[in-house]
């Protein structure tokens, strides 16, 4: 079994997460132009948590400090307010540090261990393998997620990227 389409998606999505705050400043980070609308830090926080979790199941390091979880798991609320959230080079290179482990320790993560049963029970619910976390968390999840960025953008004015 080849990973390579599905870490070709996945290098593009982190380069699109560049592109789409790239001139983005980081006390705009947070404005939300619609209440509770997901806004840049959190989209790029949630990202990175969510490939840190993805790590994990690999028996990957974290990188995302633990206070994050409580700031961009998905059970947390955005808030308009840019003190409460790293800086945008911190969550870019979160962002990056956890894709780039993730790109580096697939490729060896044995293929009879896609069909083993998710470790979340939460998860598990609606990702029953841990292949169906891959493919969801690298490809949907992350495109979704970029998706809304790129509206945020779109609704105050922001060019397309």
């Amino acid at each position: 079994m080849t990973t390579a389409p599905l870490l070709h998606a996945w290098n593009m999505n982190l380069g699109y997460a560049r592109r789409l705050v790239a001139d983005v400043a980081d006390a705009h980070l947070a404005v939300q132009p619609a209440p509770g609308m997901n806004h840049a830090a959190w989209v790029l926080g949630h990202l990175a948590c969510t490939a840190d979790m993805l790590g994990a199941m690999m028996g990957l390091s974290p990188v995302c400090p633990g206070e994050w979880t409580a700031l961009f798991d998905w059970n947390s609320t955005p808030v308009a307010d840019a003190g409460r959230y790293p800086s945008k080079a911190e969550l870019l290179a979160a962002l990056e540090e956890a894709h780039g482990r993730i790109a580096a320790a697939l490729p060896a993560f044995p293929a009879s261990r896609w069909s083993d049963p998710t470790p979340s029970e939460a998860i598990r619910a609606f990702l029953p393998t841990m292949g169906d976390c891959f493919v969801f968390v690298m490809a949907a999840h992350e495109n979704m997620h970029l998706g809304q960025l790129s509206a945020w953008r779109r609704v105050q004015g922001m060019g397309r990227v």
